[in-house]
């Protein structure tokens, strides 16, 4: 199935695993909220530089980095991944620290963009998890699963 175009640099592939985009297409889309892609856009576009989510369809080996299945083992039972509501990447050029830093400097900005949620660095060491969830905080939440 060819790639679909979900964003200016996004396509839909990078926030489903193979599984759900080989059995429901473009429909694949019903299983990721519309925030998550429009916030990866916001980083691609702040940043200026390549986001990597999922990877598989380019023979990468990153599967489950946005919509996580019941099947799947990673992360926490009740994850937002779950839900459809978060992703991790990795920022070109950056780790994953400076990258939290930077959106914690632009805390208000980044909330604008639908950011509630980052994870911790003490745990998401290579990379970043960024969600949607709704919190009501007037700050971004940092959790540690």
């Amino acid at each position: 199935m060819d790639d679909m175009k979900v964003a200016k640099n996004f396509i839909l592939q990078e926030f489903v695993p193979p599984e759900i985009f080989h059995r429901f297409g473009k429909e694949a889309i019903w299983f990721i909220r519309p925030q998550v892609i429009k916030l990866a856009q916001f980083y691609r576009d702040w940043f200026d530089a390549a986001v990597t989510v999922n990877t598989w369809h380019d023979n990468g080996n990153m599967h489950w980095r946005g919509f996580r299945t019941p099947a799947c083992g990673l992360g926490a039972h009740l994850s937002q991944h779950r839900f459809g509501n978060a992703f991790d990447c990795t920022i070109e050029g950056l780790t994953p620290d400076e990258v939290r830093k930077e959106i914690l400097d632009n805390e208000d900005k980044f909330m604008r963009a639908g950011l509630t949620t980052l994870e911790d660095g003490a745990i998401a060491k290579t990379w970043v998890h960024s969600d949607c969830r709704t919190t009501k905080l007037d700050h971004i939440l940092i959790v540690r699963p």
